[in-house]
């Protein structure tokens, strides 16, 4: 076994910087990797992407074995981003949001156009017409609120989501309703567009219209959460958190399996269990009453991770209906059931000891006793419930398009989204271990074939190369090349769509092009031509003829 302790930073900490919320999530402060949820794309390091691949190779000759595992480490945390994105609840619909206020407002904002013709931002407009009495018509402003007012209060659920010690920058936005209103709409918007661009039959997941009656009736009885000006109950961390705190946990178990060093003193001391990467975990230890762990490996540990997934796995709203809509931020909002899951713990101390073998009979056993406590489903029953949407006949239709890549065009990054979302929920439904305590079940020199498999099956979709910013789509077995490059063109196709529609609605000033992650060139003049042409085929009008308001 390989025994190391010169932890290096350039190979532990791949990451762009703390971002704003909530785009781009990271395994670092420093510039060595990066998981972008509007583009869903792994990055790595030019270093981290020579050592990784040749691990993969196997050509340990040419490498220090300990730099060769630190750098898979970073490839896992990344990894990690990708699972949270498209294989939890919370992540997906957190990920969806993006094409979801794409496609909820695509016919209010092309009749809204018509009527105003192309200005930007159109939120500016709105707010003056509304301000000074100057719509041409009050179908005008109408439309323009409604596409307005959806890309609003799904930016608010993120950033609240996201960001829940930040939230009282929400109240001073005068478009902000309430936590319950933002959720009701990011869940809402998100669900109809799952739905109909899966082609899924209306009674296969939750109907948003139905929902409509009981939140008003929260609204109208002034039920905290759910009314203009409500106070605002949260908790301290949420999905940023989360996100990293259990991905830089996975990590450091892998690096500790695999003969890094063993205590979390050693990580501490190196800067690893610092700031964002910690938030969540000195959190845990506070509600649960907990002391710091000796060791990386500890059952304390193994409980927080697992803390993590039950608290970004929310089953109500999605992929179950809303029984009882008061509770419906507690039952869906990550850092809210971070909260009161590490409370649970508190309550039952035996939990704190109970994950020896990080087994999937000790995963069974102790999300029972802390889901039952919270008054949340147990984690499989979604699990179930996703699997069973994937076998309805346009189930099995959509994960046919999974198995070749050969994806209907319309919305397809949501049909790819939901189609690797469905496929994991299968896997986790017979391991949920593995993707609870990854880094564990990863150790070289200590995992199964299974697991392998599984950590293969489930790699990032995108990525880049060590030569390049420019996205790729990985080589997956059993799909044809042509398949996986038009499926890769189509999708961020989408997301150009996607960035120069959401900058219209909500930015001022001149649209930006950024088509380095597409080219892997700062600058690109028939790129540019070609999604203005695109934005003009969708919207009737140039980018270049809109005027700027101010």
């Amino acid at each position: 076994m390989i025994v190391f302790n010169d932890l290096k930073h350039d190979l532990l900490e791949p990451s762009g910087g703390i971002l704003m919320a909530p785009t781009t999530f990271a395994a670092t402060l420093e510039a060595h990797g990066l998981y972008s949820t509007k583009q869903f794309v792994l990055r790595l390091s030019p270093r981290v992407h020579e050592l990784v691949d040749a691990l993969a190779s196997g050509d340990f000759g040419s490498h220090g074995p300990a730099d060769l595992i630190q750098a898979y480490s970073t490839y896992i945390h990344e990894t990690i981003h990708w699972w949270q994105h498209v294989g939890s609840t919370a992540g997906l619909i957190f990920s969806l949001c993006y094409p979801a206020q794409f496609s909820s407002s695509l016919e209010h904002l092309q009749k809204a156009i018509a009527e105003i013709g192309p200005k930007k931002s159109l939120k500016r407009w709105a707010d003056d017409a509304l301000r000074h009495g100057t719509a041409p018509s009050p179908e005008a402003i109408a439309e323009a609120n409604i596409a307005v007012n959806n890309a609003l209060d799904i930016e608010f659920y993120k950033f609240f989501a996201h960001s829940p010690n930040r939230s009282s920058e929400l109240r001073q936005n005068q478009h902000f309703e309430n936590v319950g209103h933002s959720y009701r709409i990011a869940y809402g918007n998100t669900l109809m567009a799952l739905l109909q661009s899966c082609d899924l039959a209306p009674d296969s997941l939750p109907d948003p219209e139905r929902w409509q009656a009981e939140f008003d009736r929260l609204m109208l009885t002034r039920h905290e959460g759910f009314y203009h000006g409500s106070p605002i109950t949260r908790g301290d961390v949420g999905l940023h958190a989360i996100f990293e705190g259990q991905a830089r946990f996975i990590q450091l178990q892998f690096l500790a399996a695999s003969g890094g060093p063993s205590t979390c003193a050693a990580y501490a001391a190196d800067g690893y269990l610092s700031g964002i990467y910690v938030d969540a975990f000195t959190e845990f230890l506070r509600l649960s009453e907990s002391e710091w762990p000796e060791t990386i490996d500890s059952p304390l540990v193994g409980l927080f991770l697992l803390i993590c997934d039950l608290s970004i796995n929310p089953t109500r709203g999605f992929p179950l209906d809303i029984e009882r809509f008061e509770d419906f931020i507690s039952d869906v909002d990550p850092g809210f059931r971070f909260a009161l899951l590490c409370q649970a713990a508190r309550e039952h101390p035996e939990v704190k000891q109970a994950i020896q073998a990080y087994s999937s009979e000790e995963y069974a056993f102790v999300s029972r006793i802390l889901t039952d406590r919270c008054g949340y489903d147990d984690p499989l029953v979604a699990l179930r419930a996703v699997i069973a949407v994937s076998e309805t006949v346009a189930g099995q239709a959509l994960m046919a398009e999974w198995a070749s890549f050969e994806y209907s065009t319309g919305n397809l990054p949501i049909r790819v989204m939901t189609s690797h979302f469905m496929d994991l929920c299968r896997s986790k439904l017979t391991h949920p271990h593995f993707f609870c305590w990854a880094g564990k079940a990863l150790a070289l020199g200590h995992t199964t074939q299974v697991f392998q498999e599984l950590f293969l099956r489930h790699l990032s979709l995108f990525t880049d190369r060590a030569d390049t910013q420019q996205i790729f789509t990985r080589a997956f077995a059993g799909r044809e090349d042509t398949a996986l490059k038009r499926m890769l063109d189509t999708f961020m196709a989408s997301t150009v769509l996607y960035d120069l529609t959401f900058q219209w609605v909500l930015r001022d000033g001149p649209f930006h092009y950024d088509f380095q992650s597409l080219t892997g060139n700062v600058q690109n003049e028939a790129m540019e031509t070609w999604a203005k042409n695109g934005f003009k085929a969708a919207f009737g009008h140039h980018p270049d003829d809109f005027e700027q308001l101010t």
